[in-house]
């Protein structure tokens, strides 16, 4: 029952992949059908022929005449056609199939893109279940749409192959074929139940396949170069490496032991009853029962029924391989939006007259773990405010519910009193420029960096000059070859930035929003730069959120004695509000946190 179950499952899968071969190609598929009947049904054809003109030669030879030589010729020139249709069709069937694949494989990878970017917040990408899933399908996805045309192809020719081959033995004896069949099967059936059984040790092991590629990346990546080399961490990942392939390796070496055992009895079996029709076939031969074309026809027969039933097997191995995936595939093509996106005639307000106010909000991950536990503050328009507390109070998190990221557990966040839920989502983000901690390195040019941060500039180049000076990144854009059209990231051969460069061009990024965006946010904005840098972007602070409602997330407390109002964060909560001057008098953890600070840096 259970292995019944999986074939019904599996072959609901196959229903539902098939239409995607036709989207993706549908003239290639078309030839592709026609030449594979036409090399299905070929090799049956031809043998039939060989029968023919066998039992015709042998015929004028026992008679010491040949009556027809029109006929056998005409056997000839058919069998000589066929031989020369398929050789002609052979380049373009191989071509086509490579064609084929390249376009699922893109028709693939772009309905997981467009599902991926359909998910609005950011719950699935942090759940570590549904992220290797993801990983599982980008490992697999240029390699399993070929296992799927393959068997679309060649599969399915072979079976048609098969078919073509049983029939021809049938006049031989009705029961040649089924004894045929019904040898062959248990060892077809008990191959597939192994290789399922590998499958199922494969995806059990699958954590030690990830470890060893994070161990090859460790060192073979300039990510972890430098400290490799200076802890001597080379042989402790080596072993680990080895260490995981050893796990792997134990427990797939005893299946398919377990599998070449196997099929070596039922191997036997084939060979048996193959054994048993060749007998009867000679027996018939000799008794002058059967021609000499029929042992030839049985003799080729039997020899393509083997071979069809070895490359069946192989293909409906890739063919399981290929289902699994397009089961993870349509897996994440079917995973249903976990933000409620409301569809609201509520236009957002332009400018922001009133504030901002989070209203006793509390916000759990995926996980678990409470970030955020009855947070409640205003944000009024056109006021600083800044976010301050150690790492993982809540900071950032506060920042991706403004930006609805996430939308909150338990409370609301309103926009000049209306519910953020009722708002449009995409026109409320282009309201927000922000500038994360783990801000992106783009393999782009430097003017298509900053233009990401709003496409309508892409192509202006007064806008990213403007944006650049007020990052402070556009002397340095100036003195490369090609200025903005300098190609950035080592990944294309392109300009390696340092990190305090990329942080500012991840600044101009925000700045470049900021004619149509109400609300600045600095997350951390100056973690990478040095002192001269910093000092510039926080001396010029005011100036550069002038007009609009900013919230700055820093540690460098000695930056936010000029914002409206700070907040104070630990463990989630709200701890302190007020003002620099206010908190201080307080004497509670903002002035700990100053006092400290002042200490290292005798402010």
């Amino acid at each position: 029952m259970q292995y019944f179950n999986l074939f019904a499952k599996y072959s609901q899968i196959l229903l539902r992949s098939l239409p995607l071969i036709w989207q993706s190609a549908p003239k290639e598929v078309a030839f592709i059908t026609f030449t594979m009947l036409v090399r299905g049904i070929f090799p049956g054809f031809g043998i039939w022929i060989n029968k023919q003109i066998v039992d015709a030669v042998a015929g004028g030879l026992n008679s010491q005449q040949l009556d027809n030589y029109q006929s056998l010729f005409s056997l000839v020139i058919a069998w000589v056609g066929a031989i020369l249709l398929q050789s002609i069709l052979e380049p373009f069937y191989d071509a086509s199939l490579r064609n084929t694949t390249e376009k699922l494989t893109v028709h693939i990878n772009l309905l997981i893109l467009n599902k991926a970017n359909s998910f609005v917040d950011l719950i699935y990408f942090e759940d570590a279940n549904f992220y290797n899933e993801i990983q599982l399908i980008e490992e697999e996805v240029n390699q399993q749409p070929f296992n799927l045309i393959l068997f679309f192809g060649n599969g399915c020719q072979y079976l048609l192959n098969l078919v073509t081959m049983l029939v021809l033995l049938f006049p031989l004896g009705w029961w040649i074929p089924l004894l045929l069949l019904a040898t062959s099967f248990p060892q077809v059936y008990f191959t597939f139940k192994i290789q399922w059984d590998l499958w199922t040790t494969m995806s059990s092991k699958s954590p030690q396949s990830r470890r060893m590629k994070y161990y090859s990346s460790v060192l073979l990546t300039d990510t972890y170069a430098k400290e490799v080399r200076l802890f001597g961490l080379g042989s402790l990942f080596r072993q680990r490496y080895q260490e995981a392939f050893d796990d792997k390796y134990q427990a797939m070496r005893k299946i398919r032991g377990k599998k070449a055992l196997s099929l070596s009895i039922w191997e036997i079996l084939s060979a048996g009853g193959s054994a048993i029709a060749f007998s009867r076939v000679v027996v018939q031969a000799v008794n002058k029962q059967i021609t000499a074309g029929n042992i030839l026809l049985f003799i080729q027969a039997l020899n393509s029924i083997q071979t069809s039933l070895q490359v069946l097997v192989s293909e409906f191995l890739g063919l399981q391989e290929a289902l699994i995936f397009m089961e993870r595939v349509f897996k994440f093509l079917d995973s249903k939006p976990t933000m409620d996106l409301t569809v609201s005639n509520k236009n957002i307000p332009n400018p922001i007259a009133s504030a901002i106010v989070f209203d006793n909000v509390s916000f759990a991950y995926p996980d678990g773990r409470l970030a955020l536990e009855g947070v409640s503050f205003s944000l009024k328009a056109g006021e600083t405010l800044a976010l301050v507390g150690e790492n993982g109070a809540g900071k950032t998190t506060i920042i991706k519910l403004l930006a609805r990221l996430y939308d909150p557990s338990a409370g609301r966040i309103l926009v000049d009193g209306i519910d953020l839920k009722q708002l449009d989502i995409d026109r409320w983000r282009q309201q927000i420029a922000v500038v994360f901690q783990d801000f992106c390195h783009y393999s782009l040019t430097v003017g298509e960096n900053i233009a990401l941060g709003n496409l309508t500039a892409i192509d202006k180049l007064d806008h990213l000059k403007l944006a650049a000076t007020k990052a402070g990144i556009a002397e340095k854009i100036e003195r490369l070859e090609h200025q903005y059209q300098t190609l950035l990231g080592k990944q294309f051969d392109g300009t390696e930035l340092s990190g305090g460069e990329w942080q500012k061009i991840a600044i101009a990024r925000a700045f470049i929003r900021e004619q149509q965006a109400q609300l600045l946010v600095l997350d951390e904005p100056t973690a990478a730069l040095d002192p001269r840098s910093e000092y510039e972007i926080y001396s010029r602070f005011s100036e550069l959120v002038k007009g609009k409602t900013a919230i700055l997330v820093t540690h460098r407390l000695a930056s936010v004695s000029m914002c409206d109002q700070i907040i104070v964060l630990k463990a989630g909560k709200l701890i302190e509000q007020g003002t620099h001057e206010t908190l201080l008098q307080q004497q509670k953890e903002y002035a700990y946190l100053w006092q400290m600070q002042a200490q290292a840096y005798q402010i």
